[in-house]
């Protein structure tokens, strides 16, 4: 279990990317319920607060942030913010 502070910008682009990722999931009938509650887990957070997540829920993040960042680097796009979002899982 590790404590991580989620400032509101990385909150976005960590919601974002579990949101690409569950719908990934759903399409290929994969393991869903875990990313939901994630995705509802971080939802509920206030921005700027530190809380603690499983290894478990940390590695789902950085998969998904991992994916999200492959992505937006395919299309040519900057990629600064997740990046920093990826520091913050590692």
């Amino acid at each position: 279990m590790r404590k991580i502070k989620l400032t509101r910008a990385n909150k976005i682009i960590l919601l974002k990317a579990l949101g690409d990722y569950y719908y990934l999931q759903r399409a290929v009938n994969t393991d869903w319920r875990e990313t939901r509650y994630l995705i509802l887990k971080v939802d509920s957070l206030s921005a700027g607060k530190k809380t603690v997540f499983t290894s478990e829920e940390i590695h789902l993040a950085r998969t998904a942030v991992n994916q999200l960042r492959n992505k937006k680097i395919q299309q040519g796009q900057y990629t600064d913010a997740t990046d920093d979002m990826m520091l913050k899982l590692i």
